[in-house]
């Protein structure tokens, strides 16, 4: 059974990171455990990594096979009954490991990595009788590799209340403190055998995990319950920060750490991931309003440690989660209610359905301009995507994808400027020299939708958008369309970081320091026109079979059937009938694959880090106040 029918939508989120990134490219290789057999130990975030890993073999079929081992009596019913029953899943009881047959490629050690600690001899005598019995198995199958999750109640107490913990440094801990003592006791332990062992070791000390539905405690849950009931609950107020860091940041960092092959010992948190018990309680009240009922008192206990994470940082690793996001989602896990359109509520603080309803009235526009220049078009990219899953937007989505084939986009180009509405202006990377990208825009002027990116081009104008791609002819053979395609990528990677000012780096240094060197001799117009021109390469070309996106972020896919976008059909948009292609199923399942499958829930959000989103006078925007196009005078 596939992982993803065995979670819930919120184990899904977790699970499905690392997996949903490319394992041909990049600093995250999830193909380091391809046709690998991974030993993981330990208790419930045991259990957890066991579930992604699964999950990677799902997505990535990279024929992993993972055996699942912990201390705890009857650990294997646990374990999800579909995920139980998989071919690529095994369970052996830690003190058995020995009878193992078949060869281990990796251990994964989470020992107590927030796991309750009781401190009961038989706690302690379990967990070094584990390290021992991982020490004699990694030896006798001559195993090289390692990692061992830690938690940040191995630094102790702190010297101060604002005191940081990076990886050298430990706080107090009287002998007394069992916890901390046992957990220091399992690193060191476990660091010694594999010193001695010649084992390469990474350990990563982790904030306290957020993973909702995982069974990782983390002290919050109550009160997560409660908030999503609206109840009233208390929380015991902390007088230092904690860390926190969501899962799928935990596995991220553990493939990036194999990838690299960095060993040593690193901290990790989420972005932001520093709160205290207090920040905790106010982020909950800013998300979830007065639904979120907490009272502060100071009784009880909450264990942990702020961690400074700055040596991962220095390493170039980047957590993708946030504290908030990771807050919202595990409030949300005990909410009965509909996820096939949840989404942050606070994207464009708050704005995004006025946004939605500014985008739907000018796709009208462009229809009607179309229709009445017999000018053929389709809804594209995300846009297309939503109208087949959701009938509309894609609740999440910000912006508008649509496409046309060359001599369509080439007459849109020349009439739109004519026909467009006052207050719409049309961007074309050949006649505007302030504006690069490969394809072309529609802006709402006097409006602000500013990227990251685009912040730093105050001379082109950043108005709300919709884009316009165009599908051009590839060559027939593979060979043809593979050359299209990477001459193509390259002339991207040429004006994208000319534009921006940014050296290239695309993995290969070979091919980096090449397109570096282009990039500094040639002026950026010349590049932007070497780009336009490699597009339009086959465009005369005779009984052409393919088309390639080369415009869009599908252009490493090669060629597409042509025929694929022959024809025309109308389908449901907002209440609206927009055209797709007839084949629509077909563009799209090349394209994004199973696409009727939701993304996870951390990554429904809006498709740009907006630095600056301003309405203006669209805010009270309606379909009905779309300015006329006043008559030329004759």
């Amino acid at each position: 059974m596939q992982m993803k029918e065995v979670l819930n939508v919120y184990q899904n989120d977790w699970a499905s990171t690392p997996s949903m990134r490319d394992t041909t490219a990049g600093e995250l290789r999830p193909d380091i455990f391809k046709n690998k057999t991974v030993l993981i130990s330990g208790h419930a975030a045991a259990r957890a990594l066991a579930y992604t890993v699964l999950m990677m073999n799902d997505r990535l079929k990279l024929g992993a096979k993972v055996i699942l081992a912990s201390t705890e009596q009857g650990f294997e019913n646990t374990v999800l009954e579909g995920a139980a029953e998989r071919d690529d899943l095994t369970f052996c009881e830690l003190s058995r490991i020995s009878g193992i047959k078949q060869k281990v490629d990796l251990i994964i050690h989470t020992g107590l990595c927030c796991t309750r600690v009781y401190g009961t001899i038989d706690e302690f005598s379990d967990e070094i009788g584990a390290l021992s019995a991982l020490s004699e198995f990694a030896v006798g199958k001559k195993i090289t590799d390692a990692v061992l999750l830690s938690d940040s109640r191995i630094y102790g107490k702190g010297s101060n209340k604002f005191r940081a913990f990076a990886e050298t440094e430990l706080g107090s801990a009287p002998v007394s403190d069992y916890k901390t003592q046992l957990l220091r006791t399992i690193e060191s332990t476990f660091s010694t055998l594999c010193e001695r062992n010649n084992i390469r070791l990474t350990t990563l000390r982790t904030g306290i995990i957020l993973a909702p539905g995982s069974g990782i405690s983390n002290g919050l849950e109550r009160v997560f319950d409660a908030v999503a009931g609206g109840r009233e609950v208390e929380l015991y107020s902390t007088d230092n920060k904690l860390s926190f860091v969501y899962l799928s940041d935990v596995t991220n960092a553990i493939v990036y750490l194999l990838t690299k092959k960095l060993t040593g010992v690193f901290n990790i948190q989420s972005g932001g991931g520093a709160a205290s018990t207090g920040m905790i309680a106010a982020k909950l009240h800013d998300i979830f309003g007065s639904q979120a009922k907490i009272k502060m008192t100071e009784q009880g206990s909450f264990e942990g440690n702020e961690l400074n994470c700055g040596k991962l940082l220095f390493n170039e690793f980047k957590p993708s989660m946030t504290l908030d996001t990771a807050l919202e989602l595990s409030v949300h896990s005990y909410m009965e209610k509909r996820t096939d359109k949840f989404r942050f509520p606070h994207e464009h603080y708050g704005r995004l359905d006025a946004i939605q309803q500014v985008l739907i009235a000018y796709l009208l526009e462009v229809d009607r301009i179309c229709s009445k220049h017999n000018i053929k078009w389709f809804l594209g990219g995300g846009t297309m995507l939503g109208a087949a899953r959701h009938k509309g937007f894609i609740p999440w989505d910000d912006d508008v994808d649509i496409m046309m084939l060359r001599e369509d986009y080439d007459k849109f180009l020349e009439v739109a400027p004519d026909e467009l509405p006052d207050g719409m202006i049309l961007q074309d990377p050949k006649k505007d020299k302030t504006y690069n990208y490969a394809f072309a825009k529609l802006r709402l002027t006097g409006t602000m939708f500013a990227t990251d990116f685009s912040k730093n081009h105050k001379g082109m104008d950043n108005g709300f958008a919709f884009d316009i791609f165009c599908h051009d002819k590839t060559a027939n053979s593979k060979l043809g369309q593979k050359i299209h395609s990477k001459l193509t990528l390259f002339w991207l990677a040429v004006t994208f970081n000319k534009w921006n000012h940014r050296k290239a780096d695309n993995g290969s240094r070979v091919q980096s320091a090449i397109t570096n060197l282009v990039k500094n001799i040639l002026p950026l117009r010349f590049s932007t026109r070497m780009l336009m021109w490699t597009l339009e390469m086959f465009k005369h070309k005779r009984h052409a079979k393919y088309l390639y996106d080369g415009m869009g972020k599908s252009v490493h896919k090669g060629g597409f059937d042509k025929s694929w976008l022959d024809e025309v059909i109308r389908v449901d948009f907002c209440g609206y009938k927009m055209p797709v292609p007839a084949k629509y199923r077909e563009y799209l399942r090349n394209h994004y694959g199973d696409y009727m499958e939701l993304s996870p829930l951390s990554t429904r959000i809006m498709g740009h880090e907006i630095t600056l989103s301003d309405l203006q006078k669209y805010s009270d925007f309606r379909i009905s106040n779309i300015p006329p196009k006043p008559e030329k005078k004759k």
